[in-house]
């Protein structure tokens, strides 16, 4: 007699045990495997493809290609980041200058400050 809380394995009744493959899910495909300890086939069937592509090549360095990624420019010139950084922490131009300097340390070699000329 099994222990209190414990489970016990039941039977598997004829029509399971035939059961083919393909017809069951892919959970319970997983779950067989896990409890048999197999190992797990995750492989997708659409992915395998059996005829060569002859432009690999120029695909996949197509997609390596050095994009040019747009410049950053920050909506105070340096001044006012600095200033704003000597404002108290509740005040919006703390936290706009504070965001100002993330972004500076995120994108190095990206960021500009505001022009004087635009304001």
């Amino acid at each position: 007699m099994p222990a209190v809380g414990k489970e016990t394995e039941r039977p598997l009744v004829p029509e399971e045990a035939t059961q083919s493959v393909e017809q069951m899910s892919y959970v319970e495909r997983t779950e067989k495997q896990v409890e048999t300890k197999q190992p797990v086939n995750v492989v997708p069937q659409q992915a395998v493809t059996t005829t060569p592509v002859k432009d690999m090549g120029k695909i996949v360095s197509a997609q390596f290609a050095i994009q040019t990624k747009p410049n950053i420019v920050l909506p105070l010139d340096q001044k006012e980041v600095v200033d704003g950084l000597h404002h108290k922490v509740w005040e919006g131009v703390r936290w706009l200058s504070e965001w100002c300097v993330m972004m500076i340390k995120k994108y190095p070699g990206r960021v500009f400050y505001l022009p004087p000329e635009t304001k």
